[in-house]
């Protein structure tokens, strides 16, 4: 097999591998589980692939590859809304991801800023958070905690910086689907009433995100600063 058609076999495998993670993401009732709290999370299984292709292709097949993933889920599984969330979430978050992917120490650090700020703010509005609230109140602490983790052991080379960069990509993601939610609903104030939540969220599914894809590249054998692939 030429370079040319494994090339197209590559991308065609990571597509269909998107499109299944997808579908098993959105049958984890993850919403269910926090007491319907956060409407429509998710934990963003298929932005492994993403997030793969990020260290392991060039930017070009990385557009290709989210571009591939947004509009085939989007039409299979979702809406023209849901396109819309999708691609804005996921254009801020590889732009994002690309960006910080030679300094991922950057991203985490930044994951565990805007994660502490989430929780300053929920706490500003409740002082005495109790039931779902409080929930969220831990959960966002927690994503701060492993956050800062994570950006020590980058520091201290103990650590690769696949998950410092999917903490940020994460956080971008749920960022972007907010500002585009706000556009399209005319709703600005979900940047304080709801966005706290996702950002807090963010970090802790991008932390658990980055763990699996540092798995699959050390099982792999490709050190995720090695030559990428085409």
């Amino acid at each position: 097999m030429n370079e040319s058609a494994k090339r197209v076999a590559r991308f065609g495998l990571l597509t269909a591998l998107t499109l299944v993670l997808g579908l098993i993401d959105r049958a984890i009732p993850l919403s269910a589980l926090l007491g319907g709290a956060i409407p429509g999370i998710r934990l963003g299984l298929a932005n492994t692939v993403l997030l793969y292709a990020v260290y392991l292709m060039d930017w070009k097949r990385c557009v290709l590859l989210m571009l591939t993933k947004v509009l085939l889920s989007g039409f299979l599984f979702g809406s023209l809304t849901a396109i819309l969330y999708s691609l804005a979430g996921g254009v801020l978050s590889l732009l994002v991801m690309l960006s910080v992917r030679r300094k991922p120490a950057v991203g985490a650090l930044a994951a565990a800023v805007l994660a502490l700020a989430a929780d300053i703010l929920l706490l500003s509005q409740n002082p005495r958070p109790s039931g779902q609230r409080l929930w969220a109140v831990l959960l966002i602490a927690a994503a701060f905690a492993a956050s800062t983790v994570t950006f020590i052991l980058i520091r201290k080379k103990r650590l690769h910086g696949v998950v410092g960069t999917s903490l940020l990509g994460a956080v971008a993601h749920n960022v972007g689907q907010i500002l585009m939610a706000c556009a399209v609903l005319n709703a600005p104030k979900l940047l304080i009433t709801y966005l706290p939540f996702l950002v807090g969220i963010g970090a802790a599914v991008g932390c658990l995100t980055g763990i699996v894809t540092e798995r699959v590249l050390k099982a792999l054998g490709t050190h995720p600063d090695s030559e990428r692939i085409g």
